[in-house]
């Protein structure tokens, strides 16, 4: 009986040890998902079953359509975690994806629906404003432009021109993109200020002068129009003397697709002045310099076809190798080109294209630029990409994402 009795304490202890520990794990947990604000289970089935996989196949009007829903269901802390989840899916947060696809939407000139809330709004209008305050500040300006819109380095090799050339193609696009994103963000924007009841800080959010930034970005697209054209006829003079003295067949090549290019670019641009366009941009001196580009084409009829066809391989080789879609983290263009053909044209390209390395050189070190095979990441996408047959053989890996 003493030893029953001489054990009963312990077990009590016991007992009460593991409930204790309990206890403190379960108000640990709770503490935890307080202070994290866990994705709720429905949330975390539409990410799963509905967001990722649109994203990830370029449908974006379900992208939109199911972000919506989720960012009006939710807030405060479970945003951050849904941030953090879509970031370990490889995306970026909700209201860049939900503002990138409805830009992209409205860009189609789709009616999106639903429309956007307030709620959708604060976290979307910040990825708005960081984007064209990118503009105001000057970040996306290139070194070839200073503050006055002339020529920063002054090329004096046609290598040189290509370059700078590039580098305001490129800001071109995106002055294109942060005008279109500042109306259609004003727009949107002005209509929650105007109908729906914000607190202080949410209107000190919402509030930014969209319109002030469209007006910065006409100043900008002026500027680099400016330079543009003005290298350009630098650059004809040049491709000229060279076609006339050098014996170096590569320089030659080069000389010739810059005489080609430019001038199509001169007279693209005097059509939109004679439409009442650009005004305040000096008129090149398109039909002297077309005439003297005519009599070096007639006589070098050869050598401009060659170029021609080599540069325009070129091109598209680099917008294939580099340039990134709406979908499938930038692989895909989205499932609207099976829709409308002409769409797929666009697509994002580097600000710098990488140099390519051997991921074998160094260990552990990932493919460089961005993917090593295009080809070979789409078809391994989730459950493939190709479908081939030939006689009663078939080799089959069939998705929706290839298109």
């Amino acid at each position: 009986m003493q030893h029953i009795n001489s054990r009963a304490p312990r077990l009590l202890l016991s007992r009460f040890s593991v409930l204790l520990v309990l206890l403190v794990l379960l108000f640990d947990l709770t503490a935890v998902q307080q202070i994290q604000g866990a994705i709720p289970r429905d949330v975390k089935v539409e990410l799963d079953q509905r967001l990722i996989p649109a994203y990830r196949t370029g449908n974006l009007d379900v992208v939109v359509f199911s972000g919506a829903m989720i960012v009006n269901q939710v807030g405060g802390t479970v945003n951050a975690e849904i941030d953090e989840y879509l970031a370990g899916q490889g995306i970026e947060a909700l209201g860049v994806v939900l503002a990138r696809s409805r830009f992209n939407l409205l860009v189609q000139n789709k009616v999106v629906r639903p429309a956007a809330t307030k709620k959708e709004l604060l976290v979307t209008v910040p990825h708005f404003k960081s984007e064209v305050e990118k503009v105001i500040s000057g970040e996306l300006r290139p070194v070839i432009m200073n503050a006055d819109g002339d020529a920063a380095v002054e090329p004096t090799k046609l290598g040189e021109f290509e370059s700078a050339l590039w580098d305001l193609h490129v800001y071109k696009n995106d002055l294109a993109n942060l005008g279109r994103t500042a109306e259609m963000a004003g727009r949107t924007i002005q209509l929650v200020l105007q109908n729906a009841r914000l607190s202080a800080t949410e209107r000190k959010t919402l509030s930014f002068d969209f319109q002030s930034v469209r007006q910065s970005v006409g100043v900008e697209i002026e500027k680099r129009l400016r330079l543009d054209l003005s290298l350009r006829e630098r650059r004809i003079e040049l491709a000229l003397g060279i076609l006339e003295d050098s014996i170096s067949f590569k320089e030659r090549l080069q000389a010739a697709f810059a005489l080609d290019q430019d001038v199509k670019v001169m007279r693209a641009f005097v059509e939109q002045q004679g439409k009442g366009n650009f005004a305040g941009v000096p008129t090149p001196k398109l039909r002297e310099l077309e005439g003297a580009v005519a009599i070096v084409q007639g006589t070098h009829q050869e050598l401009f076809r060659s170029a021609n066809q080599l540069y325009t391989g070129l091109h598209w080789w680099l917008r294939g190798r580099y340039g990134k879609g709406i979908a499938a983290n930038g692989l895909l263009k989205g499932e609207h080109v099976k829709k409308i053909p002409a769409s797929g044209f666009a697509l994002s390209m580097p600000r710098d294209r990488v140099q390519a390395n051997d991921p074998f050189v160094v260990k552990n070190e990932l493919a460089s630029p961005y993917v090593g095979r295009r080809h070979e990441y789409v078809w391994s996408w989730e459950n493939g990409g190709i479908k081939v047959e030939y006689g009663t053989r078939s080799v089959v890996a069939e998705s929706q994402y290839f298109h």
